[in-house]
């Protein structure tokens, strides 16, 4: 990331830099900053940092780095909103279909500080079927942007100077005739506003505070198909904590483990120094037909094969 903050003017890299401390967040008042300094619109800077969520990536089987920066919904400055930055992670020795893709990522990263949907995502090149199918289900996006770079991203100077070399495409153009939700009976959507939490205690006492924080996400996760709802929380060995919910999807194969939502968490702020850096992961989950933990201790090992994944089951209690 340091070698990428030099292709940026001088006075925005210290905004630029502070993404990573902020977990994969530029706020909306550095947005309007960074935007009126350079006289840019909010999408060119979108663009612009697209090398940046990439500098994120994890692909040591694909060698494929992807970056994508999803604008929020909730406006905090000015007519400006927050941006969140996710990249793809691919976990070594093990299969593909494991791996999350970097629109998934954001879209996670944008839900874990509570948006309620997104107005634009902005990705390296068209999302790939699985991505399109995994936006499908976002709340509010059936007809968002998504915001594509005409030339390299890293071409800052000519971003700024034409401010508009992006193309945009409405997700429903991506995918017609689209598969979803409602075709499963189901009139929720990932990040809706106004959801209520899934009612989960946990089968056994426990004082330990991760895993009332696994707890919580459990009851902020969803699943609507399966109420396989879980929640993961990985402490790192400097005290860091991390939260991932799991997103189902009507799809099946483009949802987002709890697990994996928590670890590109980790991985936007660690920048690429997270496994061998994991002090502990624990989890909780509500099992029905569809049980997360095997899959999970599986990935956990392939991160650290030393570290003792630690697992929690819920119940859902009737209010």
């Amino acid at each position: 990331m340091n070698e990428l903050l030099n292709n940026f003017p001088t006075e925005v890299r210290a905004d630029i830099a502070s993404i990573s401390e902020q977990g994969g967040v530029l706020k909306a008042e550095q947005c309007q900053r960074i935007c009126q300094q350079l006289s840019i619109k909010i999408e060119s800077l979108m663009i612009m940092l697209l090398p940046i969520a990439a500098s994120f990536s994890r692909a040591p089987i694909s060698l494929f780095n992807v970056g994508a920066i999803a604008q929020g919904a909730d406006c905090f400055s000015d007519g400006f909103y927050n941006l969140y930055l996710g990249a793809n992670y691919e976990f070594e020795n093990q299969a593909l279909c494991h791996s999350v893709h970097a629109e998934q990522a954001a879209i996670a990263n944008a839900w874990r500080h509570d948006e309620a949907t997104v107005k634009s995502i902005a990705t390296s090149a068209a999302p790939c079927g699985h991505c399109r199918q995994f936006l499908y289900e976002v709340a509010g996006t059936r007809s968002f942007a998504i915001l594509m770079p005409k030339i390299n991203a890293e071409e800052i100077d000519q971003i700024i100077e034409e401010n508009s070399i992006f193309d945009r495409i409405e997700l429903t153009q991506l995918l017609p005739d689209a598969f979803g939700p409602t075709d499963l009976g189901c009139d929720r959507l990932l990040m809706e506003q106004g959801f209520v939490s899934n009612h989960l205690e946990l089968n056994q006492t426990s004082d330990d505070p991760l895993v009332h924080m696994a707890l919580q996400a459990a009851n902020l996760s969803y699943a609507p198909y399966t109420a396989n709802f879980s929640g993961c929380v990985i402490e790192m060995n400097s005290g860091q904590r991390f939260v991932g919910r799991y997103a189902e999807n009507a799809a099946h194969n483009p949802s987002l483990l709890a697990f994996s939502s928590a670890l590109c968490h980790a991985n936007l702020s660690e920048n690429g120094i997270v496994e061998k850096n994991m002090k502990r992961v624990v989890m909780v989950e509500h099992v029905t037909k569809s049980c997360q933990r095997n899959v999970t201790d599986i990935l956990v090992s392939a991160c650290d094969n030393k570290l003792e994944f630690e697992y929690y089951s819920a119940i859902v209690i009737k209010k």
